[in-house]
C-alpha cells in the first residue's frame, strides 16, 4: 500500500520531468542566434538586392529577346490585308466585290548578309548586356567594400583613441595628486585637461566617421547595418601574389569593361555589314492567296507567287554615308578596347604598389609603435625621477595615440586594396564563397 509520502514524492517526482522535457523542448525550438555578418556576406547581399544590378538583369533579359527576334527574321514574314471599297457604279476598275482580303506569306531569299549580320548584332549585344551587369555587380561590390574599410578603420581608431582617453584619464589623475602633494604646477593640470578634451573630440569624430559609413552600408543593402554585429568577425587582408604579370593576366581574363568593350566592337562590325548590305538588292519569294476581287465579283479564292527584288538605298547617298559612320563608330569601339585595357593595368599597377608599400610601412609604424610604447614608459618613470618635463609625458602619450591611428589606417588599407584586387584577378564569385 503507498503511503502518503511516497505518493507525494512520486507526483513531485513526474512534475520534475515533465518540466525537464518541457525545457528541452524549448531549448531544441528556440531560434539559432543570426551568423555575424561578414564583408563576403556583405557583398553577396548587396548585389542580391540592389536595385543597380535588377535593373541590368533587366536589360540582361531584353538583350536575350532581341536575339530570339533577329533569329525569327530568318523565317517567312505572314501579313493579312482586308480592304473594302465603296466607289461609285460608273467606275470600270471596281464593278467586282466590295471586299478583298490577301493572305501573304514572304521569304527573304538573299539579303547581302543583312540577317546573319542582325544576328550577330543581337548576340554581341547580349553579351555586351551581360558584360555591363557585370560591371555594375563589380562597382558595387567595391563601394561596399570601400564603405566596409571607411568603417573598419573607424573602428580600430575609436578604440586606439578609447584606449589614449584612458592614459590621459590615468595621467590627469597623476598630475591632481601631485599637485595636492605641492610638487606638480597647476599649469600641468591644464595641460592635461586641455589634451584630455582633444581626445575626447578626436574619439567622438571618429566615431561618426563610423556611423557614416555604416549608412552607406546600409544604403548599398537596403537595410541597417549595426557596428557591434559587424565588430564579431572582422576582415582579414586577402593574400596578393608579388608577381605583377600574373596578376596583370588573370585582371585582363576576368575584367567584364574590356569585355564589355570588346562586345561593343563586334556590335559595330555587325553594323558596318548591316549597312552595306543595305546598298545590295534583297531578293524574296512571296506567296499570296486572295478572296474577292474588285473586277469581278464571286470569283473563286486564287493563289500567286512573286519572285522580287527590292532596294534599301535611302534618300541620295545617305547609304554610303551611313556605312562611313559605321566604320567610325567601329574605330571608336577599337579605341575604347586599349582605353579599357591600359585603364585596368593602370589599377592593378597601382592597388599592388599600394599593398606592398602598405605592408612595408605597416612593419615599420609596428616597430615605431613599441619604440613609442617604451619611450611613453619610460618618460612616466623619468618624470617622476625629476629628468623629464610633464609636457614630454603628455607629447610621448600624444606621439603613442598618433602611431595607433596610422596603423589603424594601414589595417583598413590593406583589407580594401587587397579585395579590390581579389575582385580584380579572380571574380566575385571566387572571393565571397566562403570567405571573411
Amino acid at each position: 500500500m503507498t503511503t502518503p509520502v511516497q505518493l507525494a514524492y512520486k507526483n513531485l517526482l513526474l512534475v520534475c520531468m515533465a518540466c525537464a522535457q518541457l525545457w528541452a523542448q524549448a531549448q531544441t525550438a528556440a531560434p539559432a542566434p543570426a551568423p555575424s555578418p561578414t564583408l563576403a556576406s556583405l557583398v553577396r547581399d548587396a548585389l542580391d538586392s540592389h536595385p543597380t544590378t535588377q535593373s541590368q538583369r533587366a536589360l540582361v533579359a531584353s538583350a536575350a529577346a532581341g536575339v530570339e527576334s533577329a533569329r525569327w527574321q530568318f523565317y517567312p514574314t505572314p501579313s493579312v490585308s482586308l480592304e473594302n471599297a465603296t466607289t461609285s457604279g460608273t467606275d470600270p476598275s471596281y464593278q467586282g466585290d466590295n471586299r478583298v482580303a490577301t493572305l501573304r506569306l514572304q521569304q527573304p531569299l538573299y539579303t547581302g548578309g543583312r540577317l546573319t549580320a542582325g544576328a550577330d548584332k543581337a548576340q554581341a549585344s547580349l553579351d555586351q548586356s551581360q558584360a555591363a551587369l557585370e560591371e555594375s555587380r563589380l562597382q558595387l561590390s567595391l563601394r561596399v567594400v570601400q564603405a566596409y574599410g571607411e568603417w573598419l578603420s573607424a573602428h580600430l581608431k575609436v578604440q586606439a583613441s578609447q584606449k589614449n582617453e584612458d592614459t590621459h584619464n590615468r595621467l590627469l589623475r597623476q598630475v591632481q595628486r601631485r599637485i595636492e602633494e605641492g610638487v606638480s604646477a597647476e599649469s600641468d593640470r591644464v595641460l592635461a585637461l586641455g589634451r584630455l578634451d582633444a581626445v575626447r573630440a578626436e574619439v567622438t569624430a571618429t566615431q561618426v566617421q563610423g556611423d557614416m559609413a555604416l549608412a552607406r552600408l546600409g544604403q548599398l543593402l537596403g537595410r541597417p547595418i549595426v557596428g557591434a554585429a559587424l565588430t564579431r568577425t572582422v576582415a582579414t587582408p586577402r593574400p596578393v601574389s608579388a608577381l605583377t604579370a600574373a596578376l596583370l593576366e588573370q585582371a585582363l581574363g576576368q575584367s567584364a569593361a574590356l569585355q564589355k568593350a570588346q562586345s561593343q566592337v563586334r556590335v559595330q562590325e555587325a553594323t558596318v555589314v548591316e549597312r552595306r548590305a543595305d546598298l545590295l538588292p534583297e531578293i524574296y519569294l512571296r506567296a499570296e492567296r486572295q478572296y474577292g476581287n474588285f473586277n469581278f465579283a464571286n470569283g473563286a479564292p486564287v493563289n500567286r507567287f512573286f519572285v522580287g527584288v527590292s532596294s534599301r538605298l535611302g534618300a541620295g547617298l545617305s547609304g554610303l554615308s551611313n556605312v562611313a559612320a559605321a566604320r567610325s563608330q567601329l574605330e571608336a569601339a577599337l579605341a575604347e578596347v586599349q582605353v579599357q585595357t591600359r585603364n585596368l593595368i593602370e589599377q592593378v599597377l597601382a592597388d599592388h604598389a599600394q599593398f606592398m608599400a602598405t605592408e612595408r610601412r605597416l612593419a615599420s609604424m609596428q616597430a615605431s609603435l613599441r619604440s613609442a610604447q617604451s619611450v611613453s614608459e619610460s618618460f612616466d618613470r623619468q618624470f617622476l625621477a625629476g629628468r623629464k618635463t610633464w609636457l614630454d609625458v603628455m607629447n610621448a602619450a600624444r606621439e603613442l595615440a598618433q602611431t595607433e591611428a596610422q596603423i589603424a589606417d594601414l589595417l583598413s588599407t590593406q583589407v580594401v586594396v587587397s579585395w579590390r584586387l581579389s575582385f580584380y584577378t579572380q571574380g566575385i564569385e571566387a572571393v565571397t564563397q566562403g570567405t571573411p
